[in-house]
């Protein structure tokens, strides 16, 4: 459990959360009725695409989640978190090594660089990039779910300026993803819990 004081995060912004969560249970008494859709069209085959992990060659999905949503909406959500997860871990080991953004002179350990970061003021450049970033992706994204992806692959931003992409590097890079997202839930836990650099 997670312990909320005054110094940690500040009596105002609990409050704001609270108020902000409790409005978004304000639903209208009667809610819209949409005509029911068929079963999800799937645009690609979760057997023909990358990343099985099985010796037999299956896909490992029980809880049957390619059954329910479009399969490249996971892909492409899975890829993103991927890449995001593999700057974001390679990023704490540097913060903590002493590599810090050239022009911030803001030196703290990568746990605490979030509410540095804050305070500061310049985590709002960071949100206005990531937010261009989400609005552009999502203009792309968002008409192609649960219909026609057309030649889309997902996670093909067209930045290869290299012509580095093959199969096999997308294997890797999907992999790498995984194991990025499971490194940094890792290294952020054991930070937390107060071990520093090889926090063990």
């Amino acid at each position: 459990f997670f312990v909320i004081t005054r110094s940690s995060v500040g009596f105002r912004g609990v409050m704001l959360s609270l108020h902000t969560a409790s409005l978004s249970f304000n639903m209208p008494v009667s809610a819209p009725v949409s005509a029911p859709r068929a079963s999800v069209s799937m645009a690609a085959d979760v057997n023909s695409m990358l990343g099985k992990y099985s010796v037999k060659g299956i896909v490992y999905d029980p809880l049957g989640l390619a059954s329910k949503y479009d399969v490249n909406w996971l892909r492409e959500a899975e890829l993103k978190h991927g890449r995001l997860c593999m700057l974001a871990f390679a990023g704490f080991l540097a913060n903590d090594a002493g590599w810090g953004i050239p022009g911030l002179n803001i030196k703290c350990a990568s746990i605490d660089a979030h509410d540095k970061m804050v305070a500061s003021g310049h985590m709002w450049a960071l949100l206005a990039f990531v937010g261009i970033c989400e609005s552009l992706h999502f203009s792309v994204v968002i008409p192609k779910l649960d219909g026609d992806w057309g030649d889309y692959r997902p996670g093909n931003y067209g930045l290869d300026p290299l012509k580095l992409d093959t199969p096999a590097r997308r294997e890797a890079e999907l992999k790498n993803g995984r194991l990025a997202m499971l490194a940094f839930s890792g290294v952020i836990t054991q930070a937390a819990l107060g071990h520093t650099a090889p926090y063990w």
